[in-house]
């Protein structure tokens, strides 16, 4: 298993390698011909370091990562809740149905637009975040619940199991793969709507402030640098939810 591990993760190494060449090559051909230069990964990375340096970029990745983090953690809440509401009462599914569908529907930019008459300009991106990853959350676990084994449940409940050592053993384990990709899926989703959303409204103190800005002065270095600040965050965080939710797993007895 280690070696698989192991070769999966040169593999992976081998291929983002590959790609970074790739766009170096790339960006080196078409610059010849270019008025306004693509960024090389060198030029990203010096642009960074030049970003890294300044007080102001890291209280603006921190505000941006409370916002949209603060969003994802809310969604995550209400969307298990309505899941479990969803699927224990009929009545509550028939009626939140259409607005399930509604939101997921709606654009990102639309929704984001219409939110700015009403509320501050700061939270719109965590309610963005919020708004795009909670029916993600819901119908996946309320997909878990529809498919837990009733049989094994039903088992239990004969050979004198309580409620809750049900929900321990059985529920909660039958349930958790489906909150793990739901986790993993919002994750990603949360990122782009939100700094989306910050592009949009213009938030104070935020990534997406700073990439209009450096898009306005014509800085694609620090553009192509924001973008794979925004793409580390994101990968780090799924990471992160993965390894957390894998290393709480409890085997059904």
């Amino acid at each position: 298993m280690t070696s698989i591990m192991s070769a999966k993760k040169w593999q992976t190494a081998a291929a983002v390698a590959f790609w970074i060449a790739a766009w170096q090559l790339g960006a080196m051909l078409a610059n010849r011909k270019l008025l306004i230069a693509i960024p090389t990964p060198v030029d990203t990375l010096r642009a960074l370091w030049r970003l890294g340096g300044t007080t102001d970029f890291w209280l603006t990745v921190g505000a941006s990562a409370l916002r949209i983090c603060l969003g994802f953690a809310v969604a995550v809440l209400v969307g298990t809740a309505c899941a479990v509401l969803s699927e224990r009462w009929g009545l509550f599914r028939a009626a939140s149905e259409p607005l399930l569908r509604l939101v997921r529907a709606v654009p990102v930019a639309s929704v984001t637009i219409l939110v700015f008459l009403w509320l501050p300009r700061e939270r719109i991106p965590g309610f963005i975040a919020f708004l795009t990853v909670c029916p993600i959350v819901w119908s996946n676990v309320a997909g878990g619940i529809r498919n837990t084994d009733r049989g094994l449940t039903e088992m239990a409940r004969v050979f004198g199991m309580g409620r809750w050592e049900i929900l321990r053993k059985i529920t909660l384990p039958e349930i958790r793969p489906y909150f793990t990709a739901a986790v993993a899926t919002g994750l990603g989703f949360a990122w782009k709507s939100g700094v989306a959303a910050e592009i949009i409204c213009r938030t104070n103190l935020s990534l997406g402030s700073m990439l209009w800005s450096s898009k306005s002065a014509v800085a694609y270095d620090e553009v192509f640098a924001l973008t794979l600040v925004i793409v580390v965050w994101s990968v780090a965080l799924e990471s992160g939810a993965r390894a957390l939710l894998k290393g709480g797993r409890r085997d059904p007895v």
